[in-house]
């Protein structure tokens, strides 16, 4: 686990309690950023959405719980906001919850079992035993979630 992973964890510790507390879960945190200026963004919702009071009470618990514990070196910008459309799936509760979606999952690297590829787009048929299985135009791949990049929700306008 490189030191970018471990800030992360360390702030997924701090902010998931805290979002709890206000009825929300945290779905994901990333840090990045450019110019010298970092970006920790908190992802949080909850059954029917989340407000603009959400993210400002979330915000502040966690802001003043970071000042005490800094895992964070030097300045960063704190955003916290909902997971949007095209919700990030993390765990495996998220794939479970979102059964039946079309998906966007993207692997490290090409799987050779699963015809070399590295993204499958399709409709998320299962997630079992850290498998996960998607239909991509009727052909079922099964996807080893250790091997996920990045799963997110594909958006679907009609």
């Amino acid at each position: 686990m490189g030191r970018k992973e471990e800030i992360l964890d360390k702030v997924r510790q701090i902010a998931a309690p805290l979002a709890a507390q206000e009825g929300l879960e945290l779905i994901d945190a990333e840090i990045g950023g450019g110019g010298g200026r970092q970006i920790l963004r908190l992802l949080i919702d909850k059954a029917g959405g989340v407000s603009l009071d959400d993210c400002t009470a979330v915000s502040r618990a966690v802001s003043t719980a970071l000042d005490v514990e800094d895992p964070i070196d030097g300045a960063y910008d704190l955003e916290v906001s909902s997971p949007g459309l095209d919700r990030p799936l993390k765990t495996p509760e998220h794939f479970q919850k979102f059964l039946g979606s079309k998906v966007r999952v993207k692997t490290f690297a090409p799987l050779p079992e699963s015809e070399n590829r590295r993204t499958f787009l399709g409709i998320l048929q299962g997630y079992e035993n850290g498998i996960i299985a998607i239909d991509v135009d009727g052909k079922i791949f099964r996807v080893p979630h250790a091997l996920v990049s990045k799963a997110n929700v594909e958006p679907v306008f009609e």
